[in-house]
């Protein structure tokens, strides 16, 4: 009998994991670049994915525990790991995507001196490379935050001539309802005063207990996504419309050379990210949780 009841609870316990291997997992995903990288999983039963506007329901996100993966910020995920280390980095998907724009003449960073621009994301990247591009070219500007990219290019789109922080696609977005917009790339700027081209701007994180088949799975399907993307702009674009982004097809085409989507593991971006967060460790070091993330924070490194 007590053999008995051992192996129904075995078979019990076998039954539950294979059912809990079997469910979507479940991801929250910033508007935006971040969005477009995943829309092959967005797309697909494996997947239960909530999208969101701002970086607070990212934060909430960190502390509930509710996701199996965090699309976020790179310092962001580093902020919440170095207060409570319940989501590792998985893999950087967003490299650099950050521009000015204005019908004003925003030719250069200097044309910036003493200038009111308006921006989002004051403690994540954005916010933070147009404060390092400023002061590493000795630039004052009065920079007034919103609270997302979207409300940042409402702004814009009801005065082009102010000045205004962005990203793809929604620049995209922009250059096709407003004529005459010229685009200052901050990605160019940050190349000119660091040692990188690029900056790990946003990644993807996964809970530490998640099961290693979820995560082989989200690993291969999210790096399959985005090489999808960027090989076939006609089928992307046309998904979006499919699955309702908000976003045009001439939009989601027209942003993804500038998205700068591409794939690397946290193995293989962990010298990239430490570059970039002793960066920003000397602007601020609340920036990336007041000390650098130890190993354990770069999956699989």
């Amino acid at each position: 009998m007590k053999k008995l009841l051992i192996i129904l609870l075995f078979s019990l316990f076998i039954l539950t994991g294979c059912a809990n291997d079997d469910t979507p997992i479940s991801m929250i995903v910033p508007f935006g670049g971040p969005e477009i990288s995943q829309l092959y999983l967005e797309a697909s039963d494996d997947y239960d994915i909530d999208v969101v506007q701002g970086p607070d329901p990212l934060v909430a996100a960190f502390g509930s525990r509710q996701y199996d993966a965090i699309f976020a910020g790179s310092n962001l995920g580093a902020i919440m790991y170095n207060s409570n280390p319940e989501y590792v980095l998985l893999a950087t998907i967003v490299w650099g995507s950050t521009f000015i724009v204005s019908t004003t003449d925003i030719s250069s960073i200097s044309s910036l001196e003493g200038k009111d621009i308006i921006a989002f994301g004051e403690t994540s990247t954005p916010g933070i490379i147009l404060k390092y591009c400023l002061a590493q070219n000795n630039i004052t500007a009065n920079i007034t935050y919103l609270d997302s990219v979207a409300s940042a290019s409402a702004a814009f789109i009801a005065d082009p001539t102010k000045i205004v922080l962005t990203s793809e696609p929604v620049l995209s977005n922009i250059k096709a309802s407003v004529t005459g917009v010229n685009v200052l790339d901050l990605q160019a700027v940050y190349g000119e005063v660091s040692e990188s081209d690029s900056y790990p701007q946003a990644s993807v994180f996964i809970k530490v207990d998640l099961a290693k088949s979820k995560i082989d799975k989200l690993s291969a399907d999210l790096e399959a996504s985005v090489n999808k993307v960027n090989s076939d702009k006609e089928g992307t674009a046309n998904l979006a419309v499919e699955l309702g982004i908000g976003l045009t097809y001439e939009v989601v085409f027209g942003s993804i050379p500038t998205n700068n989507l591409l794939y690397v593991s946290a193995k293989d971006a962990k010298l990239a990210l430490v570059e970039y967060f002793n960066i920003l460790a000397e602007t601020n070091i609340a920036l990336i949780g007041g000390m650098l993330p130890g190993d354990d924070f770069y999956y699989g490194a």
